[in-house]
């Protein structure tokens, strides 16, 4: 079967985005697209034509096994290995007219590790097409899009930090998301056996002697989140055993090792209030917020008078 020259190009990058992803190394990748190139060109006659997608990533794939120096004393100085990964990454995207990347890229990009950088490089690379970038890799096309919503998710949250973004569920990324919902479930747990000692890990900075919640947490319903300093404060919503909603708060910041570690143990908030979405205050508020624009802070700017109004007015009834 005869091939074009466009065919083997298409090919000959299906190629080096796949050898990228699995190598990290441009030059490496160069060399292996080229080498299964070769080899197609020598079997072209015996490969169906509806698989060349799935050859050449094996071909590729061998190629790869059997010819790259995966020894951690060969592989390339990991800081170089990184700086040309991230250049190339950010060239990348920032072309994009509509990416939701902006000057704060570069900065942002150095919170991704490895696996994260080379798989958002491939994800761009394939035009932010899923089906292509599921097509080379030996993963489901579910998790795949799981894990690419994870890292734009991410990518989304440190930017908000980085641009001064202080009070928005926005600065939340999965990983820490992980580890507030991960902490709640423990105390939740621990609260109830009365064995808070248990999670000196969390409050190893405090002391617990002389702390002595009466919660009746029944469900977690909701946070909301500040950050400022290095130190999240997290509102969190809960239902009591009442049925009621109810409140406490917490402060934290993460530790080197990614572990949340508790400044201000759960404390009970001041002052909660409950409102229907179709009741006449909870639609003022709602509309409210929805006029409301947003300072590079991440902060709402209503008018805090009328909120205060409203406020009053649910205290004098």
């Amino acid at each position: 079967m005869k091939y074009h020259d466009k065919d083997l190009v298409e090919l000959q990058q299906i190629s080096y985005k796949y050898s990228l992803y699995r190598t990290g190394d441009f030059n490496f990748a160069d060399e292996i697209s080229n080498e299964a190139i070769g080899i197609f060109l020598l079997k072209a006659d015996t490969i169906e034509k509806s698989n060349l997608t799935g050859w050449i990533v094996n071909t590729s794939k061998n190629l790869i096994q059997s010819n790259y120096r995966t020894s951690k004393k060969e592989k390339r100085d990991i800081e170089k290995y990184q700086h040309d990964l991230l250049n190339r990454l950010n060239a990348n995207v920032t072309e994009k007219k509509n990416s939701m990347i902006n000057e704060t890229f570069t900065e942002v990009l150095q919170t991704l590790d490895n696996d994260e950088m080379k798989t958002i490089l491939l994800y761009f690379q394939c035009d932010e097409k899923l089906k292509l970038m599921n097509s080379l890799l030996d993963i489901s096309y579910d998790a795949l899009r799981k894990k690419i919503s994870r890292i734009k998710r991410k990518l989304k949250a440190e930017t908000f930090k980085k641009l001064g973004g202080i009070a928005t569920k926005k600065i939340v990324t999965p990983q820490l998301n992980k580890l507030i919902i991960d902490f709640l479930k423990s105390f939740k747990t621990n609260l109830e056996a009365n064995s808070l000692e248990k999670m000196y890990y969390y409050f190893s900075k405090i002391d617990l002697d002389n702390y002595n919640p009466t919660y009746e947490i029944a469900k977690i319903i909701d946070y909301e989140i500040h950050f400022t300093n290095s130190v999240y404060k997290v509102w969190i919503f809960y239902k009591n055993k009442n049925n009621n909603t109810d409140s406490f708060f917490i402060e934290f910041f993460v530790d080197e090792k990614n572990r949340l570690k508790i400044f201000t143990p759960p404390q009970k908030s001041k002052k909660v209030f409950k409102l229907s979405s179709d009741s006449e205050d909870g639609k003022k508020i709602l509309q409210m917020l929805k006029n409301a624009k947003t300072d590079n802070k991440g902060i709402s700017k209503f008018s805090s008078d009328d909120l205060e109004k409203i406020l009053k007015q649910l205290n004098e009834k």
